[in-house]
């Protein structure tokens, strides 16, 4: 029988569905799901929804914590609160910790058992067996990717904090890994996404310039909910970008904007909020999840009432101030109600009903192409400012803004760590930048966190972890 993403959708659905909930003694079960290229399928269906239902992964925590810690939004919520302040072993901030390490490396031993299968079998076993392979390998960098970068030292940090950093696990296994450094992890997390670079090739050809969100099209539709081969390159990007290779960063963020795939949204986009959709235009990964909906956000006690998430006291005056660019920002009227961020662009909404029409996909955003062109700006800086300047105001102009050429500046490091959050209001990037570039966090009216102590942007291994390890 042919899959579609029904399959997926319905799953999102049920209460309990794991795919992959297996052990080494259930090889029955395990078997009998690797028989069949339906199975492959099912099996990575299986896995997009544990990274889009999962309260420690995609559809909460991991976007959501590091929005708490830069202080782009604030809560009642009194784990969310200690993490705030770096609190990392007051009550509640432990079990959020616990939950996204137990939660990531869970998931990564599921994808590391299709891996392991497709090893197994070879890549000829089936007609899509390279593209289940690198969507398994891609997903497996970008997990391990975002668990270094809330438990990793930052890059800047002295060797001696980088030396031990979180386990690289790229067997199927109960067994357990040695850790690595924050160095050997950028390497494993590159050597995956570039094996899943060249098994995802396909995607060339799979993957429309103008899409709609139709599902009969079998596995190799609606390619923005799958770790599509443009996804993977935007990844690379990204940790070139993070790890500090401008050159490499720009490099991989070139081949996406120029693959022609991704635009930006017209104007008429932004007439009215964002309900936790996917664009259509500018998404290039999201995880499909209907925990974008209040009811769901509420059983997690992270919404609900008028006490929910509040954005930092300057989210006004950041998209009004005109320090960089002028004109009329059509990201404050179409990201924010008044005094609430009510629909995150492309993510989860805190107030209200669901009001979605299925113009789109529900999910959360992992990656747009804004994103691309802001490494390239970042990345001709210093060489050529004007170029620099060009990319940036490429993104500008469709948010309403007018071009910083037009007004004879050029964009500096300051403009664009200020745009890149207007940008990424609420997708949890903005904490990411700051650790990359140590800055100081203002954590509430009177801690300020010090972004030259590596330990304000590490958080600490759970401590179940050090304990099974001295076992």
């Amino acid at each position: 029988m042919k899959k579609t993403l029904i399959a997926f959708i319905a799953c999102l659905s049920l209460a309990s569905c794991s795919f992959l909930d297996v052990n080494p003694k259930g090889e029955v079960f395990d078997n009998d799901m690797f028989t069949t290229e339906e199975g492959y399928e099912d099996a990575l269906y299986g896995i997009y929804a544990e990274l889009g239902t999962t309260q420690y992964l995609y559809s909460d925590y991991m976007y959501w914590v590091p929005e708490v810690l830069c202080a782009n939004e604030s809560i009642s919520d009194n784990g969310l609160q200690y993490m705030a302040t770096a609190q990392w072993n007051a009550f509640g901030a432990v079990g959020i910790r616990n939950g996204i390490w137990k939660s990531g490396y869970a998931v990564i031993n599921h994808l590391n058992n299709i891996i392991g299968h497709i090893e197994k079998g070879g890549e000829n076993e089936f007609r899509n067996t390279p593209i289940f392979k690198g969507e398994a390998l891609g997903l497996r960098a970008m997990v391990h990717f975002d668990l270094l970068r809330f438990f990793g030292a930052p890059v800047w940090a002295d060797a001696s904090l980088k030396a031990k950093a979180i386990p690289y696990v790229d067997r199927y296994t109960f067994s357990i890994t040695p850790f690595s450094s924050v160095d050997q992890v950028y390497d494993k997390v590159i050597r995956d996404l570039k094996e899943a670079e060249r098994c995802l090739e396909g995607d060339a050809a799979n993957m429309p310039e103008v899409r709609d969100n139709a599902t009969n099209g079998g596995f190799l539709s609606c390619r923005i909910v799958h770790m599509n081969l443009y996804a993977v390159q935007a990844l690379l990007a990204r940790v070139y970008w993070s790890q500090g290779d401008l050159d490499l960063a720009a490099e991989y963020a070139e081949k996406v904007i120029e693959s022609g795939k991704f635009s930006f949204r017209p104007k008429s986009a932004f007439v009215q909020y964002d309900n936790g959709t996917l664009d259509l235009n500018e998404t290039i990964f999201g995880i499909y999840s209907r925990v974008s909906n209040s009811t769901n956000a509420s059983k997690y006690g992270l919404s609900g009432s008028n006490t929910s998430f509040t954005p930092a006291s300057d989210w006004k005056a950041l998209y009004e101030d005109g320090s960089s660019s002028t004109g009329s920002d059509w990201r404050e009227g179409a990201w924010f109600d008044g005094t609430k961020l009510r629909y995150l662009v492309n993510n989860s909404f805190i107030e209200g009903s669901n009001s979605y029409a299925g113009k789109s996909f529900l999910g959360i955003n992992i990656l747009r192409i804004s994103e691309m062109y802001y490494i390239m700006a970042e990345q001709r800086m210093s060489s050529d400012p004007d170029e620099a300047t060009e990319w940036y105001d490429q993104v500008v102009v469709t948010r309403g803004l007018d071009a910083l050429a037009d007004n004879g500046v050029t964009v500096n490091a300051d403009i664009l760590f200020r745009e890149r959050r207007k940008e990424f209001y609420g997708e949890g990037l903005h904490w990411h930048d700051m650790k990359r570039l140590g800055k100081d966090i203002q954590a509430d009216a009177t801690t300020i966190l010090s972004g030259k102590d590596p330990n304000t942007y590490t958080l600490p291994i759970p401590t179940s972890e050090e304990a099974n390890r001295n076992e």
